[in-house]
């Protein structure tokens, strides 16, 4: 899967809305292998959309997929994220639950070897106290080693994706979890713009992370505001960060993230291809 150039779960937001179907997905597909794509993320948004993908959709993705020679490089179970956002999420069962349908889904795709977990943001008490603090963490802990089990044993590796003002706390949390967890399984998404929104030093993140980086979403902003914007559109130095990613012996593919309207994204997709693709190019020439 070398240097593949794919796209995140946000092509089919941004050409279907957040509520795409297994045939929406399909059809998907084969713009983004007219377009010169080679891979795709696979993703359930909503909770209640689950039996559709256990069903006949995603056979439906699988068949397509095949068809057009494109890759599943990872599972995003976008709805998971519900299960770390407070109190009462962290004591529950939710993620826990859902994990064996997506296990099921994923199983349909030899290739999918990565399923990632998003982490948003966490409705903290108005004045939290110390015991609190830590008690939430525990709780996160101990969700995320049954998940990880789990994930592990059907033989796939997991991974999270961190959002701003997630409970876990960008790529120095996310470490002290791994060191909690006393594991060198789990992975990190390497999402650009989550990162460089939160004030994260991307350059510093691939040399941090070296093998923990399991997949990425590529996409850019000014720093400020977590956009998904086209990467080369915002103020991430790009050439730099391409080339610090290879460094680090990342060999996982490169999936783009875009939020944009129906309309430019094909346009929008295949710039960005374009541009990681030369910048792939020239790092690899220069070395």
């Amino acid at each position: 899967m070398k240097h593949i150039i794919g796209v995140s779960p946000a092509y089919f937001i941004s050409r279907f809305g957040n509520r795409f179907s297994p045939v929406d997905m399909a059809a998907g597909l084969k713009e983004l292998a007219e377009m010169g794509f080679q891979g795709f993320q696979l993703e359930v948004f909503h909770r209640d959309t689950l039996d559709s993908w256990l069903g006949s959709g995603a056979s439906l993705v699988r068949r397509a997929s095949e068809d057009l020679g494109l890759r599943a490089t990872q599972f995003v179970a976008h709805f998971m994220m519900e299960a770390f956002s407070n109190r009462e999420a962290l004591s529950s069962d939710a993620g826990i639950e859902e994990m064996p349908a997506v296990l099921e889904i994923v199983g349909r795709y030899d290739e999918c070897g990565i399923v990632t977990v998003p982490v948003g943001a966490f409705a903290a008490p108005q004045i939290p106290g110390t015991a609190e603090c830590r008690e939430f963490f525990d709780r996160c802990a101990d969700k995320m080693r049954a998940l990880l089990a789990m994930v592990t044993g059907a033989g796939r590796r997991m991974a999270l994706e961190v959002l701003p003002s997630a409970l876990i706390g960008g790529t120095d949390g996310f470490m002290g979890l791994c060191d909690r967890l006393g594991t060198a399984d789990l992975g990190l998404n390497f999402d650009t713009g989550h990162a460089w929104a939160a004030k994260e030093n991307l350059y510093l993140i691939p040399g941090k992370l070296g093998r923990r980086i399991a997949g990425t979403h590529l996409c850019d902003n000014f720093g400020y505001e977590n956009l998904s914007l086209r990467p080369g559109a915002g103020s991430i130095d790009w050439p730099r960060l391409i080339e610090i990613l290879l460094q680090s012996g990342y060999d996982g593919a490169f999936d783009i993230e875009i939020i944009c309207a129906p309309e430019t994204a094909q346009d929008e997709y295949s710039k960005a291809r374009r541009y990681i693709a030369s910048l792939l190019s020239h790092a690899l020439g220069s070395s």
